[in-house]
């Protein structure tokens, strides 16, 4: 089970590092496009189409399973804090749950929707030149889809004395609490 665990932590570095390289890239791109832009009256082509298709949404989706893994989703604890861990884990298991079954729902039209703008060959034109843009739609369900799996996994581990090996945060801790009580907050 441990080894499933480190998969899908490995999987979900992985496609973060992807998002990160996305970041990377887009940044380095559009600096280049605009110093050429002001002082050569150059312009690097396809900046916008990349920027829009290929490296936002890269960087906003594919570290999905990271953020899941390390909990880093926005949330809201007022009650939870005041709960047992074992009352944690199970209202964990089933918010995790919960929000697997909506990741799964949304992954199917997502790669629908990939697989018709793959078999159509979506592209955008600039200057009579063309540039595939039906890549980065597989970004959507590839995120969703790990998300899935990540959420699903939690599930299995918060509700089984299974042990995870995936290094996530783990929904019963009381870190934060002692955390906010040491800053004062």
């Amino acid at each position: 089970m441990r080894l499933i665990g480190k998969f899908l932590n490995l999987l979900a570095r992985a496609f973060a590092l992807v998002g990160a390289i996305c970041v990377l890239a887009m940044m380095a791109q559009v600096t280049l496009d605009v110093l050429l832009k002001n002082l050569l009256s150059l312009r690097i082509p396809f900046t916008q189409s990349l920027v829009t298709r290929w490296y936002m949404v890269g960087a906003a989706f594919m570290p999905l399973g990271l953020t899941e893994i390390l909990d880093r989703h926005i949330s809201v604890e007022v009650m939870y804090q005041t709960l047992s861990p074992r009352a944690k884990r199970i209202l964990g298991g089933a918010v995790c749950l919960f929000a697997a079954g909506i990741a799964a729902m949304i992954t199917g039209p997502l790669w629908e929707e990939a697989m018709t703008k793959f078999h159509a060959g979506a592209f955008e034109t600039e200057n009579s030149k063309d540039i595939a843009i039906w890549g980065g739609y597989f970004f959507l369900p590839a995120g969703f889809a790990l998300m899935t799996a990540i959420l699903l996994y939690r599930v299995l581990t918060l509700w089984t004395p299974l042990s995870s090996g995936m290094e996530e945060v783990p929904v019963d801790r009381d870190d934060d609490i002692r955390d906010a009580v040491r800053e004062g907050v």
